[in-house]
C-alpha cells in the first residue's frame, strides 16, 4: 500500500471551481432538455437524438481539439470552448423549432470537448505523478456537486417553463471563463503552443515515481524522457496497449448508459409515471450525482493506493446491476434509491479510469491520446441515446435500461478476462 500526501497545485483547485460553475448550470438545464424537445412535438427517438447531437459533434471534433489544445496552448482553448457552449445555450434559449434545437446542442458540443479535453491536459500535467488519481477525483467532485445542486435549483425553476434554464446555463459558463480568466493569468508557459512549451524544463515531467507495478502497462520501446523537454506520445503507441484498448471499451460503455441513455431517458421515464411529483427528473439526476459524490470522497485516493483495476471492476458491475433495477420499478422513491446506487458505482469507475489514461501518458504530451479517450465515451454517448429512443418506442422503458445495463456487465467481464491474460503475459 502506498500513502499519499503529495498536495495538489492552487491551480487545479481553481479547474475544480471552474468546474463547478460549470456543472451547477448544467444540473439545472439537463432534466428539461428532453422535455424541451417533446414540446415541440416529437417522438421519443427524435427528442433523445437531441441529447445525441450534443455527444455526436463532441466526437466528431475530439481529433481537432486535441491538436488545438496543442497548438494554441490549453488555457486559450479551454477558454474557447466554454464561451462556445455559453453561445449555443443562449441560442437554444431562442429556438423556435426542433432543428434549431438540434443544431444549437450540436454547437455546444463542438465547444463541450473543446473546454473538456483542454482540460484534462492542465489537470494531467499539474498533478503530481503520485496524485493524479485524486486530482482527477478532486476535479471530478467539481462538476458532480453542480450536478446534485443544480437539478435541485431546477426543480424550484420548474414553472417558469423550459427556456429559462439554457439562459440560467448560458451565464454560469460565463463565470466559469471568468474564474479561469482571472485566477490563472496570462502566462508564457500557457500562451505558447503545445509543441513550443515542449521544448522548455518542466518539473512535472518526471516519469511517475511509484505507480503501481501491476497497473503501470509496459511501453514497448519507450524512450526516456529528456531534461530539454517532454516526449510526444501518440495514439498509434497507445493502442499497442491492451490495456489502453481495454479502457476505450471502458469508456464507451460509461458513455453509453451513464453519460447518454441516464440524462436522455430519466427526464421521460419521470415525466411518464402516473402522478410522480414534478420535481422527479431533476431528483433522479441530483441523487445520481450524490452517489457518484459519496464514492469519489473515497475512490479518488483509493485509485492511486489499491490500483486501478478493482475500482474499474466494481464499477462497472454495480451501475450495471442498479441501472437494470431503474427500469423495472415506478415507485418514486424506490427510483431515487436506485439512482443513487447506480451514481455511487460510477463514482467508483471515473477517476480510477482517468487515472488509468494518467499513467499510460506519464509525463509524456499526450493530448491526443486523452482525446481519443474522451471521443471513446462520446461514440457511446451518441449511440446509446439513439438506441434508447428506439428501444423505448417499440419496447418500454424496462427494455431500455435492461439493454444499457447489459452493456456495462458485458464490458466488465470483457474487462476481467483481458486483464487476466495482460497479466499472465
Amino acid at each position: 500500500m502506498k500513502k499519499n500526501s503529495e498536495s495538489l497545485p492552487r491551480e487545479i483547485w481553481v479547474m475544480v471551481c471552474a468546474a463547478f460553475s460549470i456543472a451547477l448550470g448544467y444540473g439545472i438545464v439537463a432534466p428539461v432538455i428532453p422535455q424541451f424537445a417533446k414540446s415541440f412535438d416529437v417522438s421519443n427517438f427524435a427528442a433523445t437524438l437531441v441529447v445525441s447531437a450534443f455527444a455526436f459533434m463532441r466526437l466528431s471534433f475530439a481529433p481537432v481539439s486535441g491538436w488545438m489544445s496543442r497548438r494554441f496552448g490549453e488555457r486559450n482553448m479551454f477558454m474557447t470552448g466554454i464561451l462556445l457552449v455559453s453561445l449555443s445555450s443562449f441560442s437554444s434559449f431562442f429556438a423556435t423549432d426542433y432543428y434549431h434545437l438540434l443544431v444549437y446542442r450540436g454547437m455546444g458540443g463542438i465547444g463541450s470537448v473543446t473546454f473538456s479535453v483542454a482540460a484534462m491536459s492542465l489537470i494531467f500535467r499539474w498533478a503530481p505523478a503520485g496524485a493524479r488519481g485524486r486530482a482527477s477525483a478532486v476535479y471530478g467532485s467539481g462538476f458532480l456537486l453542480g450536478h446534485i445542486i443544480g437539478p435541485v435549483i431546477g426543480a424550484f425553476l420548474a414553472p417558469l417553463g423550459f427556456r429559462p434554464p439554457f439562459a440560467i446555463y448560458g451565464v454560469f459558463l460565463l463565470c466559469a471563463a471568468s474564474i479561469v480568466k482571472f485566477n490563472i493569468p496570462r502566462h508564457p508557459d500557457f500562451e505558447k503552443s503545445g509543441e513550443a512549451r515542449d521544448s522548455d524544463s518542466h518539473t512535472e515531467d518526471a516519469p511517475p515515481a511509484g505507480a503501481e507495478k501491476s497497473e503501470k502497462p509496459h511501453r514497448a520501446g519507450e524512450k526516456e524522457s529528456s531534461a530539454a523537454g517532454r516526449e510526444i506520445f501518440t495514439v498509434r503507441e497507445a493502442l499497442r496497449m491492451l490495456y489502453f484498448r481495454l479502457i476505450l471499451i471502458v469508456s464507451f460503455a460509461h458513455g453509453w448508459t451513464n453519460m447518454g441513455v441516464r440524462v436522455a431517458v430519466a427526464p421521460l421515464l419521470a415525466a411518464s409515471i402516473v402522478n410522480a411529483p414534478g420535481w422527479l427528473a431533476g431528483g433522479l439526476l441530483a441523487t445520481f450525482a450524490v452517489g457518484n459524490g459519496i464514492a469519489l470522497l473515497i475512490c479518488g485516493k483509493w485509485s492511486d493506493i489499491y490500483g486501478r483495476r478493482p475500482l474499474i471492476l466494481w464499477g462497472l458491475f454495480i451501475s450495471g446491476i442498479f441501472t437494470v433495477g431503474m427500469g423495472n420499478v415506478t415507485n418514486s422513491w424506490i427510483l431515487l434509491g436506485m439512482s443513487l446506487a447506480a451514481g455511487y458505482g460510477t463514482g467508483l469507475l471515473q477517476p480510477a479510469q482517468q487515472g488509468a489514461v494518467a499513467d499510460i501518458i506519464g509525463g509524456r504530451a499526450g493530448e491526443t491520446v486523452v482525446s481519443t479517450f474522451q471521443q471513446a465515451g462520446d461514440f457511446g454517448q451518441i449511440l446509446g441515446p439513439v438506441v434508447a429512443g428506439l428501444l423505448i418506442d417499440h419496447g418500454g422503458f424496462a427494455v431500455t435500461y435492461d439493454a444499457s445495463a447489459g452493456i456495462l456487465l458485458a464490458v466488465a467481464l470483457i474487462w476481467l478476462l483481458c486483464d487476466r491474460r495482460r497479466r499472465r503475459s
